[in-house]
C-alpha cells in the first residue's frame, strides 16, 4: 500500500480592512480560488462563493466589536 502526500497551501492574504472599533477584517484567496474573510473583533469567518472585497467592507463598516485579545497557553 502506498500512501500519497498531497501539500496543501495556506490561504494568502489579499486584503485587510479597519473596522470602527479597530478590528481588522482580513480577506484571504483561498486555494481554490475563492475568498474568505475573517474578522479579529467579532471572530466571524466567513467564505461564500459569493465573498468578496465588498462582503468584507460590508462586515467591517456593521461590526462594532473591539480586537480580542491574544489568549496565551497556560
Amino acid at each position: 500500500m502506498t500512501a500519497t502526500i498531497t501539500p496543501i497551501a495556506a490561504p494568502a492574504t489579499v486584503g485587510a480592512i479597519s473596522s470602527q472599533a479597530g478590528a481588522t477584517v482580513y480577506v484571504y484567496t483561498d486555494p481554490d480560488g475563492t475568498l474568505s474573510s475573517d474578522c479579529t473583533g467579532c471572530g466571524e469567518y466567513a467564505w461564500t462563493l459569493a465573498a468578496d472585497h465588498g462582503f468584507a467592507r460590508q462586515h467591517a463598516a456593521a461590526c462594532f466589536r473591539r480586537p480580542s485579545p491574544l489568549r496565551l497557553a497556560a
